[in-house]
């Protein structure tokens, strides 16, 4: 694992209001360093009910958005990141599990993580790294604005992830700890920094991927993004040399852009909805095709995707590769739920299902009507082995923030490889 810090969570609208930011204009900035850039990306994400994260290049006013954050009533601080949230998750979900994290740590991300974690004194950095989380209500107002669906928007100004300190220290640990299952992200914060530092760290990253032997699964934890060159290198480069690979539906649909992929244009500006399926499913056969093994690509070892949404997850797999797939989408599935609105058993009362009544599963599918006695479907395509399963939707979710990673982390210790 690579990155991690201090998630601050807050009030999206009432920080804004806090830093004095009326609402104005929707706008996707790719990088920001003023008021009225932060104000424009939240609103352009908030009105789509779409989960983003962008990078803060001026940090004198970074800090001080920071400082209003801490004045704010609710403020909450938690681990962040997703290496160390889906280590978190993991922990939970198995005690005995021995976990090896390396990442940066500060002194309160330390006192804030699982005890049965091992960090190297390596690790361990002088001050945490602060991500900044703004979350909304679904139905919330800012402006004239309405948000669709409850989410969160995250920025920061981050030195130790951002230059991928621990990339090296990772890969070396391999050799020592002798890993049953890697997991790798943080290559998201990158995406603020230079072309020529990008492809520097990325080349590095790529060659140390080469040598991890093939016996060892590699899961790539992919993460919001806006620089399209950066996402094409990483489909086309790093993707190939990892086993298993999760993401999102703003994800998987600007890789699918930044490679002139199907259904590209899904999450247009005018688009506020949920993800239709059979895009989705489609989206996913042609990355397994264009970039996982197969006989066209024998050196390629990525057989496994695990998408997920608010409404639903698919996870697509090489049989051969991968078992209990079935199980693994349906517990990433139901932790969805249960860690949205903080509760240790299902509650009918208190969440929903939002996937439409009656959709296709892929492209030339017939439409099927939702069988709530069979929430579960699976089908095969292509010599590709898939898994749909609907999320039971937390109508007043606690905390959006560390959802994916949540699911990624339970889909894959449900799952099991062959190598």
């Amino acid at each position: 694992m690579v990155n991690s810090n201090i998630d601050i969570i807050v009030s999206g609208v009432s920080l804004l209001k806090a830093l004095n930011i009326s609402p104005g204009n929707k706008k996707n900035n790719n990088v920001l360093s003023s008021f009225s850039e932060l104000q424009e990306t939240f609103s352009y994400y908030f009105a789509r009910g779409s989960a983003a994260e962008r990078t803060f290049a001026d940090q004198v006013v970074y800090q001080k958005i920071i400082q209003a954050a801490e004045t704010l009533r609710d403020v909450e601080h938690f681990i962040g990141g997703n290496a160390a949230l889906m280590a978190k998750k993991a922990s939970s979900l198995f005690p005995k599990l021995i976990i090896h994290f390396v990442g940066p740590v500060g002194p309160l991300l330390e006192s804030l993580m699982p005890k049965s974690i091992k960090i190297p004194e390596s690790c361990h950095i002088p001050k945490d790294e602060i991500h900044l989380i703004m979350e909304y209500k679904i139905g919330e107002k800012w402006g004239n604005l309405s948000a669709p669906v409850a989410n969160r928007f995250i920025t920061s100004h981050d030195e130790s992830n951002s230059k991928v300190v621990m990339l090296e220290p990772f890969f070396e640990s391999i050799k020592v700890f002798q890993p049953d299952l890697m997991l790798l992200s943080g290559l998201n914060i990158m995406d603020g920094q230079s072309q020529e530092f990008f492809n520097e760290r990325f080349t590095k990253l790529v060659t140390l991927l080469k040598d991890v032997p093939s016996s060892i699964p590699v899961h790539l934890e992919l993460a919001s993004m806006a620089t399209k060159d950066y996402v094409k290198l990483i489909i086309e480069q790093a993707v190939p040399n990892v086993d298993s690979l999760g993401l999102n539906e703003q994800e998987i649909v600007f890789a699918s852009k930044a490679l002139d992929g199907p259904h590209h244009d899904h999450f247009d500006d005018d688009h506020t909805g949920q993800p239709e399926i059979y895009k989705i499913s489609d989206i996913m056969l042609w990355t397994l095709k264009t970039y996982g093994k197969s006989t066209q690509h024998p050196l390629s070892r990525l057989t496994r995707i695990h998408f997920h949404s608010l409404t639903f997850h698919i996870i697509a797999v090489e049989e051969s590769a991968w078992s209990n797939v079935d199980k693994a989408t349906a517990a990433g599935a139901q932790v969805a739920g249960l860690q949205a609105c903080n509760i240790a058993k299902m509650d009918e009362n208190l969440v929903m299902l939002k996937i439409p009544l009656k959709f296709k599963l892929f492209t030339g599918d017939v439409e099927k009507e939702f069988d709530p006695h069979n929430p579960v479907i699976t089908w095969k395509k292509d010599n590709y082995y898939f898994v749909f399963s609907p999320v039971l939707v937390c109508k007043h979710p606690v905390k959006t923030v560390g959802l994916g990673d949540a699911i990624s982390a339970t889909g894959l210790m449900f799952s099991e490889f062959h190598s």
